[in-house]
């Protein structure tokens, strides 16, 4: 495989199963020459396939400590409203 394609493909994180059909999965690629977080909820095709779906968001990695700060935040508030336990 060349640098170029090496440089464009997605290196999976973490997943978690959203429902029975679909599952987010959490991986750092490069869009348009920039390194992005990519969070996208995967769907399992007919064929039993997994493909990417629309759904999803994908943020540039210099923004990550806000979006883990903001993580952190919904934690919070889910503690402080008796939705989560820990």
């Amino acid at each position: 495989m060349d640098q170029s394609n090496q440089a464009n493909e997605a290196v999976p994180i973490a997943q978690f199963e959203k429902n029975k059909k679909e599952e987010v999965r959490l991986s750092v690629e490069t869009f348009h020459g920039r390194k992005i977080i990519n969070i996208r909820v995967s769907y399992k095709d007919d064929d039993g396939e997994w493909k990417p779906g629309k759904q999803g968001l994908a943020v540039s990695v210099d923004r990550y400590k806000d979006l883990a700060g903001s993580i952190l935040e919904v934690g919070q508030y889910l503690k402080a409203n008796g939705l989560i336990v820990n």
